[in-house]
């Protein structure tokens, strides 16, 4: 824009008004573009690759749209020693009390800002770009949503998890009570219970009497297939299969916090998994399992297909299916340090005994 086209119809900006937007503009894209990236990094360390790769194209698509914008009078409006605003700060804004969550909301909050300036200078100085700046910022607005609550979710807690026992509710309640204490307190990370048999009430039963057992215990606990269970038990998250309610609508019925793990077969699945943002997975059947048959066995095969992949995208996997300590070694040497475990432990003559072996075959990796 020259100082000309000022000037070249009625409802051009005055040469005051101009300088002024380019100031406004210049300065609210620098606040942009660094909201992004640091909501970007934080996506993208925090595993939560669909977000991550959303606010990647958000930055680019708002430099696009910008890209018809005189780069040169933006940089001549520039005066960031001069801006009044920089020592204008209120104390708060150098406190972050809820860590990286903190962090985001505040990038959260720059970014929306920062792009209703630059749509309200866009109406005065470059029209043509308003109406994309705007789908811009409401695109911002579910990403943000997204990435905050993500961070909400524990996946530090995940990372470390390695032994995942799957439970059932055939034993008598007392039984059932003793075995999930006997086992947390043995060193299990996760215990999921997978009841296919009973009705609602009687699972929702033996799952908040899991939870009791497990009181203070470092265990959490995950609920199959049933969100609406998972929801008023207070689980710690839903796991679900390929045929189950997808990622998306469970997190409509659970709260911001609860994890969800999802069930895969084929490198296609752990690649979309990762795309839908699944806290964790399984993957499997590695071996003939006596508690669940399968028509076909993924085998160690896929699990050494599918650990770099898991790997690189920070995401908990699990080899499940069939494993005991007779055969560890063979997951292990497939690149997996993380297991789910059926009869290997919930069925063992002395589960406590069988959590130990396993534990510590874990624990030397």
């Amino acid at each position: 824009m020259t100082e000309s086209d000022f000037h070249s119809t009625p409802n051009s900006p005055s040469r005051g008004d101009a300088l002024l937007g380019h100031r406004i503009g210049d300065a609210n894209l620098n606040r942009a573009q660094e909201a992004l990236r640091t909501l970007e990094d934080l996506a993208r360390f925090g595993n939560l690759a669909l977000v991550q790769t959303a606010y990647k194209k958000v930055r680019h698509d708002l430099q696009d749209a910008l890209r018809t914008w005189d780069q040169c009078s933006l940089l001549i409006a520039r005066d960031a020693q001069g801006d009044v605003g920089r020592t204008a700060k209120l104390p708060s804004e150098f406190e972050r009390k809820d860590a990286f969550h903190d962090v985001a909301a505040a990038a959260a909050q720059r970014l929306q800002q920062s792009l209703r300036s630059l749509e309200e200078v866009a109406k005065v100085l470059y029209p043509a770009t308003a109406q994309t700046v705007e789908s811009i910022r409401y695109r911002s607005y579910d990403l943000n949503a997204a990435l905050l609550l993500g961070l909400q979710r524990d996946r530090a807690f995940l990372q470390n998890a390695k032994l995942y026992v799957l439970a059932d509710c055939t034993p008598p309640i007392e039984e059932f009570r003793s075995r999930i204490e006997s086992i947390a307190q043995s060193g299990v990370d996760l215990i999921q219970i997978r009841e296919k048999h009973k009705d609602a009430s009687e699972i929702l039963a033996y799952t908040e009497c899991a939870i009791d057992a497990i009181g203070g215990l470092p265990a959490r606990l995950i609920m199959n297939d049933r969100a609406d269970l998972a929801l008023l038990s207070r689980s710690f998250g839903l796991h679900v299969g390929q045929t189950d309610l997808s990622i998306a609508q469970a997190r409509k019925i659970l709260p911001s916090q609860s994890v969800i793990g999802l069930s895969t077969h084929s490198v296609e699945q752990i690649r979309e998994a990762i795309l839908l943002g699944a806290d964790y997975i399984g993957c499997g059947p590695t071996f003939p399992s006596s508690t669940k048959a399968f028509d076909s066995f993924a085998g160690l095969a896929f699990l050494r297909d599918a650990a770099p992949i898991a790997s690189e995208a920070h995401l908990p996997a699990y080899a499940i299916g069939g494993i005991h300590s007779g055969n560890l070694d063979q997951v292990l040497d497939a690149g997996f340090r993380r297991i789910v475990v059926g009869s290997a432990i919930w069925n063992a003559l002395d589960p406590r005994k069988a959590t130990d072996v396993l534990r510590s075959m874990l624990d030397q990796e």
